[in-house]
């Protein structure tokens, strides 16, 4: 909800000529989105695949056409009985930012650093991507070459999902398809790694499947995985797509 005290504002606001308009941006997944309002209390629903962390939320209230002779008797004193000329788009108030919190009832598995580890390969040979989940962790290691394009990406919000589709997919569709070829026996012997631990969870909670029961055998890993990880690969499309010009569209 807006806190607005200015009169001339309010007014401006309810004859159409101005409207709130809020900014908000995640640094963690890169989202930026505004939102433009001409009510004082509005909403705005997001997915919880676009924030994470810490939103920012920036108020405004800005000129949605020219108002040639803005005054208002709240001025300061200097200003008093001036007019001014101001244009469609103009800034004309600026509020406090907000921080919200963003916290998740989800377990976002391709934002845990605990879960999966990223690094590169000591054997100058292999030029494969490796998985090993014989630890605490998922350990993904890559060929020398792809892990330092990896570093370079990783700092780039608008590179996770293809980071993701590339890395993080593979790596858990292997562990879960491998989790498959074991016993429950076998699969509980796995309990005291991390990974493991959240992967059960997210998979109960999400998708009601129990990684210790006969059927998980009759899951598809490639399509569990993708979920675990909020589907990471039609946001990859989109922004190859975007980044080379181009648009999807329907087969001739």
């Amino acid at each position: 909800m807006a806190t607005l005290t200015s009169p001339s504002l309010k007014a401006l606001i309810q004859e159409g000529k101005a409207k709130y308009v809020y900014h908000m941006e995640c640094a963690q997944t890169g989202f930026r989105q505004v939102l433009i309002t001409n009510k004082i209390d509005d909403s705005y629903l997001l997915s919880n695949k676009t924030v994470s962390g810490k939103l920012q939320i920036c108020p405004f209230i800005v000129a949605v056409e020219d108002i040639p002779a803005y005054t208002a008797q709240e001025f300061h004193d200097d200003y008093e009985g001036q007019t001014f000329s101001v244009e469609m788009g103009c800034v004309m108030a600026v509020g406090r930012m907000v921080t919200a919190d963003i916290s998740k009832d989800i377990d976002d598995l391709a934002n845990t650093p605990s879960v999966f580890s990223i690094i590169r390969n000591a054997d100058a040979t292999c030029r494969q991507m490796l998985v090993d989940y014989s630890g605490r962790k998922i350990i993904i290691k890559l060929p020398l070459e792809d892990y330092y394009s990896y570093k370079s990406l990783c700092s780039t919000p608008q590179a996770q999902s293809i980071l993701n589709s590339l890395t993080i997919i593979p790596a858990l569709t292997y562990v879960l398809a491998d989790m498959k070829m074991l016993s429950i026996e076998e699969r509980i012997e796995n309990r005291d790694n991390l990974w493991y631990k959240t992967i059960k969870r997210a998979l109960l909670s999400q998708f009601d499947c129990d990684i210790e029961s006969a059927d998980f055998n009759n899951q598809n890993t490639l399509e569990l995985a993708q979920k675990l990880i909020n589907d990471p690969i039609s946001d990859a499309f989109h922004m190859l797509t975007s980044s080379f010009g181009m648009t999807g569209g329907d087969d001739e």
